[in-house]
């Protein structure tokens, strides 16, 4: 069989269905001419029904059309003419979103007619073969059948709710990770729906309004906002349509973001951030913008756990992370020890020796004892790592903070670092016990 029970289920409507199985039982009876033309009766049937649900949603070009086809049908214009300005329709706003939608359909609009009409030269009818029965069958079902009706409009009018919805319910923050079924749900609900300009207009729309937009309802909404800017940014580059980001419409978008605005919203800021973080496409719109990249960049690198991102942001720069980092006293935060540790240990001119002595003397004299804790964890986590030496200047170093010396557990975790370093300089010492010399255990028993 070529389909199942589950293969009718993207059929809406029960009449689809009883018809769809109608072409199927032509098929399979071998009626292959009767299943060519009942299938053309059903394609043409199938888009009307897909122009009433785009006029449903608020398509103006849908309604327009619609409006003008049902006045045909009353004027009982010939059905080959109510037939063609369907399929025109379909083929000036949403050729780009059926598959080969041109291409299939005019196709099986020649088969149809020469499977309904005689032939001019012989009197006869055109026979289909089983295989070209069946592929044309498949192809409108892939391309055409299965495809839910198109949106070709701004989405933002049809997803107020879900964007206040959004808001209402989830708080963002680029540290936290995104959640992927809610993206999910918006490309199956909306975005598999949208043809290429409605995904180019909504694009911008939704970047206006999470980036630019000075209205409040768009600062209180911004999660919601930022959610739907997320998904088809990343909607748009799994899908081919990367281009999009070089529009000069979007682009001219992205200019108008303000940095004092920027400055004044944790929300808008971290939405940009988001996106420009996990999106490169993104991140090259800004680099455009000198002025608004370097403000952004630094929102970002001057953070323990924006460092990361570094090569991302200047992936040609000769300067190194390590070196970035050495160079920016904000970064030397003792709290953050093992976010930059780990952002930092792949480069090539890192020095764990360096880095964990600058850390040490960088515990802040007033309120340090989080600084303190988190950096005598990494120390003994990592002591293994270093030599003799090293281990006594560094011990030396945060023995002289305050703020260190003067914890409750300073005591205890001293003295794993001593410990540690009694190890080293006495190898023989096992345990408090010492290994008694050879000689001294052959002393009384010279046999």
């Amino acid at each position: 069989m070529l389909f199942d029970k589950r293969d009718l289920s993207v059929f809406d409507n029960a009449d689809s269905r009883v018809y769809f199985e109608e072409i199927l039982q032509s098929y399979y009876s071998k009626n292959y001419r009767a299943s060519v033309v009942l299938l053309y009766s059903f394609i043409i049937y199938d888009l009307y029904n897909k122009l009433q649900t785009m006029n449903s949603e608020g398509d103006s070009k849908a309604t327009k059309k619609l409006s003008e086809i049902n006045r045909m049908i009353q004027d009982d214009e010939k059905y080959s003419k109510v037939e063609n300005e369907i399929i025109q329709f379909f083929k000036d706003n949403c050729a780009l979103y059926f598959e080969r939608f041109t291409e299939d359909i005019d196709y099986l609009k020649n088969c149809r007619n020469k499977c309904a009409h005689l032939k001019v030269n012989d009197n006869s009818l055109f026979a289909p073969s089983d295989y070209h029965a069946r592929m044309l069958i498949c192809s409108m079902y892939d391309n055409i059948l299965s495809v839910k009706a198109p949106f070709i409009m701004d989405l933002f009018s049809f997803v107020k709710n879900d964007v206040e919805d959004y808001s209402q319910k989830i708080s963002f923050s680029p540290d936290n990770s995104i959640d992927k079924l809610i993206i999910t749900n918006i490309k199956n609900k909306y975005l598999e729906r949208m043809t290429y300009d409605s995904l180019k207009t909504s694009y911008k729309t939704f970047i206006k309004l999470l980036l630019v937009s000075e209205d409040e309802h768009c600062e209180e909404n911004a999660t919601g906002l930022y959610m739907f800017s997320y998904a088809i940014t990343e909607y748009l580059i799994q899908n081919g349509h990367s281009n999009i980001f070089n529009d000069d419409g979007v682009l001219n978008i992205f200019s108008r973001i303000q940095i004092d605005k920027l400055k004044a919203s944790d929300l808008k800021r971290n939405a940009l951030v988001g996106l420009i973080t996990t999106f490169p496409a993104v991140m090259n719109i800004l680099r455009a913008f000198a002025e608004l990249f370097s403000y952004i960049s630094e929102c970002v690198l001057l953070k323990p756990q924006g460092l990361c991102y570094y090569r991302a942001f200047y992936p040609r720069e000769k300067q190194t992370i390590y070196e970035f980092f050495k160079e920016h006293d904000e970064l030397h935060t003792p709290q953050s020890i093992k976010t930059l540790y780990d952002a930092l240990k792949e480069d090539n001119s890192f020095s764990l020796v360096e880095f964990t002595e600058l850390m040490a003397r960088s515990i802040p004299s007033f309120n340090g004892f989080c600084d303190a804790d988190c950096f005598m964890a990494f120390f003994i986590e990592n002591i293994e790592l270093f030599e003799l030496e090293q281990i006594k200047n560094i011990r030396n170093i945060y023995r002289s903070k305050p703020q260190c010396a003067n914890r409750g557990n300073y005591s205890s975790e001293d003295s794993k670092v001593k410990e540690y370093i009694d190890k080293l300089e006495n190898p023989d010492r096992v345990e408090g016990t010492e290994t008694v010399p050879e000689a001294e255990l052959n002393e009384d028993f010279p046999f």
